[in-house]
């Protein structure tokens, strides 16, 4: 494990392979490595930072941006900010929703064809605990992860089938997708963890917003269950369900 950003994988804007592999890319991310990438637009440069991430069978692998805040639309600046959630993967298309202040939302998905793709990874993470979705240990120690809580140490949570689970269908293609945790805490005997905004898709792959898409604040703990409240953007109010996945807790080895 390192707690460098290195570069695993680099495509030409005809997404010709040049440096790496996606599947060692894919399986770096499948590790629970935190994941960025850097484009040449047309007229600037930018990296993009990944709040979630998604990692499948094979090769298949793909960043999400679960809370942009964004101020331009259609080439105006807004009176009011408003979200933006994106997903880019390797196959040149990247799906972009705008959820604006007045309820109204916007599919801007298209395929752009960026100078370069650099996708860069950081593999700092260690599996702490894993268990299956009824709660039962897989591997790891529940108290190592407490001890790690307790510590104030950076935690991740991996949720295995999350695509679907606006609709608790876990039937898609295997995948875990990785969530940012801001808020740990111990309550009867398990771990639970308030996680930043989540995105979820549809159950399959490849993805696009269009083909559904659910916007959540969720609390995964340790007995297997998810307490989410998910919503489809421009259609409030939020839902509130239960659901049970199997999920990896992870900590970093450098904070």
């Amino acid at each position: 494990m390192s707690s460098q950003w290195v570069l695993a994988l680099e495509q030409t804007s005809d997404l010709e392979v040049t440096q790496g592999t996606l599947s060692t890319t894919a399986r770096v991310v499948r590790n629970g490595a935190d994941l960025r990438v850097f484009l040449i637009a047309h007229g600037y440069e930018e990296t993009l930072y990944f709040q979630q991430t998604y990692a499948g069978e094979g090769d298949a692998f793909a960043g999400l941006m679960t809370h942009h805040h964004s101020y331009a639309h259609r080439g105006s600046l807004e009176d009011q900010p408003y979200f933006s959630f994106f997903k880019y993967d390797t196959s040149g298309l990247f799906s972009q929703v705008k959820w604006m202040l007045d309820n109204l939302t916007f599919d801007e998905s298209q395929a752009y064809h960026y100078g370069i793709y650099r996708w860069y990874v950081c593999d700092r993470w260690r599996v702490v605990y894993e268990h299956d979705a009824e709660g039962h240990r897989v591997a790891g120690d529940l108290d190592e992860l407490k001890e790690c809580l307790r510590e104030a140490r950076t935690l991740k949570v991996g949720v295995r089938q999350l695509f679907g689970v606006q609709d608790d269908d876990p039937s898609g293609p295997t995948h875990i997708s990785f969530l940012s945790v801001m808020q740990p805490l111990i309550k009867n005997g398990h771990v639970g963890a308030n996680c930043d905004f989540i995105l979820s898709g549809a159950p399959q792959w490849p993805f696009l917003w269009k083909d559904g898409l659910a916007v959540g604040m969720v609390w995964p703990w340790s007995s297997g269950e998810i307490i989410c409240h998910l919503v489809a953007p421009g259609h409030l109010p939020f839902r509130r369900t239960r659901v049970r996945r199997a999920m990896q807790w992870l900590v970093a080895n450098n904070a």
